[in-house]
């Protein structure tokens, strides 16, 4: 086998190594549901809408997606939800949706339709609440670590105070923290991972991924709730194991070595 090939044969399978680790499972894009063309879906995510037509939800929401069982539900923390007006108190918590006219794709971002509608937690949740999600079926494994990407982002939070943030937990591993996400809504996305958040999460011994979002965005200066539990779309994908990424270390080094030495 000549050198040329070998070299070849090396990269390209350090290439797919790679690109096979790195490869989700699957992909969501959350969409808006008053109309069926109302939120339009990214290529090559698969679509989940709350059921209803307009309503906020304080139901369980589960859909089966691409082969996976995907669930959203709001979580109340049982608190006030504003800190100086008597009368707007502990409401019953709420998930809802919204479809924004911002941003548009253009140059190298093309991700327009997942940023464009959002499924969020309502104020109703409380200052310290926000909702679940959880991912199961397909082929999701026991008690196993996923990478978990999160895309975060509305531009209709516009409202003081700024940035939006929330931080999601891992509920099968005693609440640790999978990934915190914010953003601002004034700065709108360039670039398609702009607003994408990546964590690790692990799955029960039935296969389950379960996150909890929680409110960590400061209060309005009238004491109400400002919400930043919200999501346009999440991604889940297998974590490389370390013998594939040996394997591709010790190609790309192989043929660092083979180039240094013909040079």
């Amino acid at each position: 086998m000549s050198r040329h090939l070998l070299r070849s044969l090396f990269m390209m399978l350090a290439m797919a190594s790679c690109q096979a680790a790195m490869a989700a499972l699957i992909s969501v894009d959350l969409d808006e549901r008053s109309t069926p063309s109302a939120g339009p879906t990214l290529s090559g995510f698969s679509s989940f809408k709350m059921a209803g037509t307009t309503a906020a939800s304080s139901s369980l929401e589960s859909q089966v997606v691409a082969g996976y069982t995907v669930t959203l539900q709001a979580f109340d923390d049982g608190l006030d939800e504003n800190t100086v007006t008597a009368g707007v108190q502990n409401l019953v918590g709420q998930i809802d949706d919204r479809l924004r006219t911002t941003p548009t794709n253009s140059g190298a971002f093309t991700y327009a339709a997942l940023y464009s509608d959002v499924i969020f937690a309502g104020g109703t949740t409380g200052t310290t609440g926000g909702m679940d999600l959880t991912v199961s079926g397909g082929s999701l494994l026991p008690n196993t670590q996923y990478a978990v990407s999160l895309y975060a982002f509305d531009s209709g939070s516009t409202p003081a105070p700024q940035p939006r943030t929330a931080a999601w937990l891992d509920g099968n591993n005693a609440n640790a923290l999978v990934v915190n996400t914010s953003f601002n809504a004034a700065t709108l996305p360039t670039a398609n991972d702009q607003y994408k958040f990546v964590g690790l999460a692990v799955t029960d011994a039935t296969g389950k991924l379960f996150l909890k979002g929680r409110n960590t965005t400061a209060n309005a200066a009238t004491g109400g709730v400002s919400i930043g539990v919200l999501l346009n779309g999440f991604e889940v994908s297998v974590v490389p194991e370390p013998t594939s990424m040996g394997l591709s270390l010790v190609g790309f080094v192989y043929l660092a070595l083979r180039t240094r030495r013909k040079r």
